[in-house]
């Protein structure tokens, strides 16, 4: 999704593509979990937007700890 603190890269020191069409799905559908990647450094590696819990799954390339998903 296209927000700034999901978005900046802190090793790479610049801003990565993001989706605006992503975030707008999430706030209209407000899933429990919107799960991305890319982004090995964010800035934060989870926001929320409404109800929706934006986790970058992606990030573990750069903390070397995968991210696991419990049900």
């Amino acid at each position: 999704p296209a927000l700034p603190e999901l978005l900046y890269d802190v090793v790479a020191r610049r801003f990565e593509r993001g989706s605006e069409a992503t975030l707008e799905a999430i706030r209209r559908t407000q899933p429990r979990y919107a799960l991305f990647g890319h982004v090995h450094n964010p800035l934060r590696a989870r926001t929320r937007v409404g109800r929706t819990e934006c986790v970058n799954v992606g990030h573990f390339r750069g903390k070397g700890v995968p991210f696991v998903l419990e049900w």
